[in-house]
């Protein structure tokens, strides 16, 4: 199986919030917006990740109001003024002052008395100067930037990435986390997704942000968990018949009713192949390995094919269109070939090269390969 391709955890929502019943309570926004006398400022949770009403204040002639919230989950909140919105991250203690200007409430002046505000806005700063430096050198290298530019992009670009893992790790139990794991890879930071996740389950629940990045790395969590069962019943599969040990007997009907051993073939270097005529990328590989054989039969080759057919006729059909002229075998057993159990075949075509004396020099080899080894045992 392979490693799954780059994830990144999505900020789109957290991204176009920044650009995200009843009135009274225990907590206060209070906001002052320089230009905006007279206007009204609404504040809003999140419901299914869309804005949801819960107060509003009309601001005082000096763009100043305070809205009276009540108590709700930790979690990110939206303060709007027509079209311009601001996030900010509160729980049920905390209280926030916002001050910014007309225009500009997506990046206010300043945010303070929530230390989960004031987190996510330190980062929302430094996310904005790390774009705008990386912008210059992206302009720089697009009218010719030397190396030393391409650097320097390099060193920006794996600088702030260490900050925002730093930054996640410090932050783990704060909403604001999730803004600096979007800009990370999910599959290469796993381990600090699921720490992130692991202390937001104790803080923020209820919160579909954190349902959203939950269910994520739970889903790779799993895939790695699938990933690495499936490489250590390979690397217990290799290890049924190691390379240098002997390799097992088989001992199985010929086409024409006979019986065939591998041991019939000591003294030989003998490379077994299991297939079948159902298995398209064998019969693909079958005329790449007729020229080997060809080349190095008369210098002490031969193989024996081992087929996990279940159809005779099939099986020897297969056999004559693709003109196939030496030994074959099958105990028409299909997956649950004998031969395949015991040296823990998963899939096919597979091959097993074995030397004069019946030791098993190495698994897996393709017809390309199997050349190279065969020159290098058998000479060219």
């Amino acid at each position: 199986m392979n490693r799954m391709t780059r994830q990144l955890f999505p900020l789109f929502l957290l991204t176009a919030l920044a650009a995200c019943q009843g009135t009274g309570g225990g907590r206060t926004v209070e906001i002052t917006v320089e230009g905006a006398g007279g206007r009204t400022v609404h504040f809003n949770r999140f419901q299914a990740n869309r804005p949801m009403p819960v107060d509003s204040v009309k601001l005082d002639g000096d763009g100043h109001g305070v809205l009276h919230i009540p108590p709700m989950p930790l979690d990110f909140y939206q303060l709007t003024l027509g079209d311009d919105k601001v996030i900010i991250a509160l729980d049920s203690n905390e209280s926030v002052t916002v001050d910014a200007s007309l225009g500009l409430l997506s990046m206010p002046k300043k945010v303070s008395g929530s230390p989960n505000s004031e987190a996510l806005h330190a980062f929302y700063k430094d996310s904005r100067e790390f774009d705008e430096n990386r912008d210059e050198l992206r302009a720089a290298m697009s009218s010719g930037g030397d190396t030393a530019v391409i650097r320097r992009l390099n060193d920006l670009n794996a600088s702030f990435y260490q900050r925002c893992k730093d930054f996640a790790a410090e932050h783990a139990s704060s909403p604001a986390a999730l803004a600096a794991l979007g800009k990370l890879d999910m599959q290469r930071e796993l381990g600090l997704f699921k720490q992130v996740r692991d202390s937001l389950r104790k803080t923020m629940v209820r919160s579909s942000f954190y349902t959203m990045m939950r269910d994520q790395v739970d889903r790779l969590e799993q895939q790695e968990l699938v990933l690495k069962m499936q490489e250590e019943e390979m690397k217990r599969l290799s290890n049924i018949v190691p390379a240098g040990g002997p390799a097992p007997e088989i001992r199985q009907k010929t086409p024409d009713g006979g019986t065939f051993a591998l041991s019939q073939l000591r003294g030989k270097v003998v490379l077994i192949d299991f297939w079948a005529s159902w298995c398209r990328p064998c019969r693909i590989e079958n005329p790449n390995v007729k020229k080997v054989y060809a080349k190095y039969k008369s210098k002490g080759f031969e193989i024996l094919g081992v087929s996990l057919d279940r159809d005779e006729g099939a099986w020897v059909k297969a056999i004559k269109d693709d003109g196939l002229p030496w030994k074959h075998v099958s105990d028409l057993g299909f997956w649950q070939n004998a031969a395949a159990q015991e040296y823990g075949v998963q899939s096919i075509p597979f091959t097993v090269l074995v030397d004069r004396d019946g030791n098993i020099i190495e698994k897996g080899l393709r017809a390309h390969e199997l050349d190279a080894k065969l020159a290098e045992i058998l000479g060219s």
